[in-house]
């Protein structure tokens, strides 16, 4: 039986779908006690406003720090973590910053991948592959006269996650893991997979043989 034997390479573009908010409250006054009072009057806007760009309840969580502060006094620092949709991040950002002025600061905004769409991902670039390989299998056949016949052998050769930039003038390969990717930029990673298939080759429907 004649094999036909291919390479087929299948591609999947995605963006994040999470981003990390980290946000910075701060209070200078005489006392810890007063410092916590300036706070609480903020604490509540920041929180509503995360709430209202759908953070994840579950992913937010604060930390306390007290320091003496340059010019006396006491400094209360509260670090904020949020995890949000990509797409609501900057928005939630802009609005704290904007609203509480120098109360409060963007310290962090990461953007990363969730398992599940990298999972989602990763099927429909080996489907893509499996395609193309097929595809360039038909075409090889079809140039010696012959018929495509069942799929003898597929494996998934490599799965690489490629970052691009914006303006995809450059590019380069974060992991070969399925994990979840953290970026500091809004952009997309494609997925690529990469398989190895063979096939047998009929002539006129039935297997083609050797010349002796």
């Amino acid at each position: 039986m004649e094999v036909v034997e291919v390479v087929g390479v299948g591609e999947v573009e995605v963006r994040p779908q999470l981003a990390s908010l980290t946000l910075v409250i701060s209070s200078q006054k005489a006392t810890i006690e007063e410092c916590r009072a300036s706070v609480e009057k903020r604490r509540p806007y920041v929180y509503q406003t995360l709430h209202n760009n759908k953070a994840i309840d579950e992913e937010v969580t604060e930390t306390e720090v007290v320091k003496v502060g340059e010019a006396g006094g006491l400094v209360l620092i509260v670090i904020v973590t949020a995890t949000l949709p990509a797409d609501a991040a900057r928005h939630a950002a802009n609005t704290l910053v904007e609203k509480l002025a120098n109360n409060v600061t963007l310290k962090k905004l990461v953007y990363r991948h969730s398992w599940a769409s990298l999972s989602e991902a990763r099927v429909q670039a080996g489907r893509r592959a499996a395609e193309e390989a097929r595809q360039r299998a038909a075409d090889m056949a079809a140039a010696v006269g012959g018929m495509l016949g069942p799929c003898l052998a597929v494996k998934e050769d490599a799965c690489t996650h490629v970052a691009i930039t914006e303006d995809r003038a450059e590019s380069w390969v974060i992991d070969t893991a399925l994990k979840r990717q953290e970026l500091h930029a809004h952009i997309p990673t494609i997925i690529q997979s990469t398989i190895k298939a063979s096939f047998s080759l009929l002539s006129y429907g039935v297997p083609k043989t050797k010349k002796a």
